[in-house]
């Protein structure tokens, strides 16, 4: 175990601080209340935005809040945040207590599990959204993940805006219906939720949004069921990834970014 750790150091922890000094982010926790407000402010503004809704106190937060870890990644130059996820380690008998459960049925699933880390809230602001943004904010989450919380498993839900983008919404369920099946789990909808047919759409809304991109070129595997969260306006998919896949897959880009 000693061994498999101190591979995981030389891996991902110097190697990405080195490299992310010289980029053009800057990655942090927060660790005071001013940060998570700062953040809070972020993450209205961004969902405010990707799925057109108003939050009653006008501004995103909730009781998960005080429990979770919370990463931002900031432009280097203007230190505004541009990319925020949460994280929160789990057992598998307290998976009840998890933001997941209360739209799919994880906890019977999943409950036999160790070491399990949600993540959640997730958002890019729009200028950020071509994909390097997440992957620097994922490759400065995996020292925290593997070293200290020592994560199995990684849980979460990816969404998608629905109405007032009801033909995007649409292709991107028929996607997950064609998932293969080594990228899909059987993980079900607390209420499953089949998005209609489109009464019109164009070329593009046939493209899945980024992060379920993202999420499957890391090997996740996504439910095929929705769930519709009505605050947030979305369709919301599961999402479970082996801890130890995931290191891999980072270990593989590394060495092929080093032989470039």
């Amino acid at each position: 175990m000693l061994d498999k750790l101190n591979q995981y150091r030389q891996n991902f922890a110097f190697p990405f601080q080195k490299k992310a000094a010289g980029a053009a982010y800057k990655f942090e926790w927060i660790e005071d209340l001013q940060g998570l407000q700062e953040a809070q402010r972020f993450r209205t503004a961004q969902f405010s935005q990707q799925f057109g809704i108003q939050f009653e106190a006008g501004l995103d937060q909730d009781l998960y809040d005080f429990s979770c870890q919370h990463a931002v990644l900031r432009d280097k130059w203007s230190n505004e945040i541009v990319a925020y996820t949460r994280l929160k380690l789990f057992q598998g008998h307290e998976l009840y207590q998890s933001y997941s459960h209360q739209e799919f049925k994880i906890a019977d699933e999943l409950g036999h599990l160790e070491n399990i880390v949600e993540i959640g809230r997730t958002c890019v602001h729009p200028r950020c959204r071509s994909g390097k943004a997440l992957s620097v904010l994922w490759l400065n989450l995996l020292p925290k993940v593997i070293l200290e919380m020592r994560a199995k498993h990684l849980i979460g839900c990816v969404s998608i805006r629905l109405q007032g983008n009801e033909a995007r919404a649409y292709y991107t369920h028929q996607r997950m219906q064609a998932l293969p099946e080594h990228a899909r789990c059987g993980i079900q909808a607390q209420q499953a939720f089949e998005p209609p047919y489109p009464q019109y759409s164009l070329q593009q809304d046939e493209r899945i949004p980024k992060l379920f991109d993202v999420y499957l070129k890391m090997q996740a595997q996504l439910s095929q069921q929705a769930f519709y969260d009505e605050a947030f306006n979305c369709l919301d998919y599961f999402v479970y990834l082996e801890v130890g896949q995931l290191a891999k897959n980072f270990i593989l880009q590394k060495k092929m970014m080093a032989n470039a």
